[in-house]
């Protein structure tokens, strides 16, 4: 019974450093809520050929 509880205990030391471990980022880099604002990007222009296309006609004898 008392090499269960060590054994558990230690199982629990080893898990609390792997959290710490794992957290570290998330604290360094904290995730930031988003806001609402819409994006203001500037898009380009519309540009509009001034030329037609040309078309042919061919004629089947």
């Amino acid at each position: 019974m008392k090499s269960l509880i060590i054994n558990l205990t230690n199982t629990i030391r080893i898990l609390y450093v792997l959290v710490i471990y794992l957290l570290i980022p998330y604290f360094k880099n904290p995730i930031k809520p988003r806001t609402n604002k819409p994006i203001s990007k500037p898009y380009r222009k519309i540009e509009v050929d001034t030329e037609l296309p040309i078309i042919e006609t061919i004629e089947v004898p």
